[in-house]
Order: structure tokens, then sequence, then C-alpha cells
């Protein structure tokens, strides 16, 4: 795994947090940006980049600690939505010649566009690649991808770990 050590710890210490230390993973995915931006392309980085990006278009920032426009109302910070889109787009775009060739990267990309396809740019486009994705997993595990895949790899292993666990899930 050849995610950076800081971003890493950034999402667990969210996992882990009591209540009084504020939502970290807008930092962890600040890391990875910064990585990505530089050049690094490992498959590892890759998938929690993708997923902080789309986990951060999905749920309130109170919660991912990305900024929001305002204190009452929890709607991300203008611009914030596009930025988070290209994100996801970019990633996926570098990673999808291959794609079809990884189990789990189709699992998880599949899994996000079902749930909120309408989050990553066009909707029907999102959607059409959510099915697709989904018969070329099932088509190469056909009982599921193992919850196990996802021990000990901060937020995305643990949100990707409980959905896994769904029996006949995505």
């Amino acid at each position: 795994m050849s995610i950076p050590s800081k971003a890493l710890e950034l999402e667990n210490r969210s996992l882990n947090k009591e209540g009084d230390e504020p939502a970290l993973l807008a930092a962890a995915y600040d890391v990875l940006k910064r990585e990505w931006n530089n050049g690094n392309r490992d498959r590892e980085l890759a998938l929690h980049l993708m997923f902080l990006a789309w986990y951060g278009l999905c749920e309130p920032p109170f919660i991912t600690g990305f900024e929001m426009q305002d204190g009452i109302n929890y709607i991300l910070k203008d611009g914030l939505i596009s930025e988070l889109q290209r994100t996801f787009q970019q990633v996926h775009l570098y990673f999808q010649p291959a794609i079809s060739k990884d189990p789990e990267m189709l699992y998880v990309v599949g899994l996000m566009a079902h749930l909120f396809p309408y989050m990553l740019g066009n909707n029907e486009e999102w959607e059409s690649r959510s099915i697709e994705y989904r018969k070329l997993y099932r088509a190469k595990l056909p009982d599921g991808i193992s919850p196990l895949v996802f021990n000990e790899r901060g937020v995305y292993g643990k949100y990707f770990q409980g959905q896994a666990a769904i029996k006949n899930g995505y």
C-alpha cells in the first residue's frame, strides 16, 4: 500500500474521534490530492482519493471537514463541488483503460456511481457506467467482494467493508 501515512492517519483519526476533534477527511483529501498533482499514480492512493472526493460530495461538511458555504446551511463552498467532481473524474479517467481487470475498482467506482450518479457529473453516463461495472465485477466475483479486502484501509476500507457485507448487495 503506497498511500501517504499522513493521509491514512487522518482517515483513521476520523474513525476514532470522540466528538471533540473536527472532521479530518478534507485534510486527508488534501494530502492525497497534493500527491496526485505531483504525479503519484498509485492505485491505493487513487482509490482513497476517489472515495474522499465522492464522500465529500455526498456527506455534509460537518462530517467530512470540507468547507461549508455558511454555518447554517450544509452547502459546500462555491467551487468545491466542481473540484471534487473533477478530481473523481480525473482519477477515474486515468484508471479506466485497466479497470475491467480490477474487481475491487469496478466494485467501488460502480457502487459510488450507483448510489449517487448525479453527484459525479452526467447522471445518465454514471448510471450506465455503474451497471456496466457491476456486470464486469460480478463476472469476476459472482458471490460478491469479500469484506476482508477492505481491512485496515482507513475510512475508505471501513465504508466499503460495510457495503460488501450486505448479502447480494451491489
